[in-house]
């Protein structure tokens, strides 16, 4: 078990790439999942997520590309963790939708930023 949990880090390749793709898979499950539960199934929704997703993607291989032309990571790392934290936030959205009880605190800054983007 020490040696699988010593396999999984960022500074792997195959993790760094595994990682955001796997949140981007649940957060794609859940987000149908409540709109299936809303009765509220679009097709151009699902492929505007589905490009948004797409467009993620070649972020990350982006950074790979900037990981191996520049020889620094840091790029690379810099844009796992940023869609990494997107696809966090927007699962913890989903589940708050869905009905998963979750801590004040994270209700409370979901729709403070929620709010945010209304008025901008």
């Amino acid at each position: 078990m020490e040696e699988i949990l010593k396999e999984i880090h960022f500074t792997n390749l195959v993790w760094a790439i595994l990682a955001p793709l796997f949140l981007m898979i649940l957060d794609v499950i859940t987000g149908y999942y409540n709109a299936w539960k809303n009765n509220a199934v679009s097709s151009s929704k699902m492929r505007d997520g589905l490009g948004k997703k797409c467009a993620e993607l070649c972020y990350i291989i982006v950074g790979i590309i900037c990981k191996y032309a520049i020889g620094t990571s840091s790029v690379m790392y810099f844009i796992i963790a940023y869609v990494c934290y997107m696809e966090l936030v927007s699962l913890v959205e989903n589940c708050d939708k869905l009905g998963f009880p979750l801590p004040d605190n994270w209700k409370k800054k979901i729709n403070n930023d929620k709010g945010d983007e209304d008025d901008g």
